[in-house]
């Protein structure tokens, strides 16, 4: 349990994560606090547990509250990647297709004579009555 409650810490740290950090810390803590109403020997491992895993679900509700509603937020400032416009773009991709015309070309007519070949000899052979393989 004392793992469970360690795992969930670790998730706490991430907005992302922060929802099963609250999760695996509150069944860590069940558990713990279930190991800990039994009197026995590992009474400390089952207090360092729930210690453990009240922290992974208070850590994990603090990050889920300062970093709600940032999702789909604009942020203020410059972006870090500027973003090309439609402009640019098209520019970017007529100078690429222009580079690769001629090797498409060339495929293309490959492609047309081995189709075009596979086309012409199923004909061929159906017309004097051999069987395709």
């Amino acid at each position: 349990m004392l793992a469970l409650a360690l795992a969930g810490l670790a998730a706490s740290w991430n907005p992302v994560a922060a929802p099963r950090g609250i999760l695996v810390g509150a069944g860590a803590a069940l558990l713990a606090a279930r190991a800990l109403r039994r009197a026995g020997e590992r009474r400390r491992l089952a207090a360092a547990a729930l210690a453990v895993a009240v922290l992974a679900v208070a850590a994990s509700a603090i990050v889920l509250v300062l970093t709600a509603g940032t999702v789909g937020v604009e942020l203020p400032g410059q972006p870090v990647v500027k973003g090309r416009t439609q402009v640019e773009l098209d520019r970017t991709l007529d100078d690429a297709g222009g580079r690769t015309s001629a090797e498409r070309q060339r495929a293309a007519r490959e492609l047309d004579r081995l189709v075009g070949s596979q086309i012409d000899g199923g004909a061929r052979e159906r017309q004097e009555g051999a069987r395709p393989p």
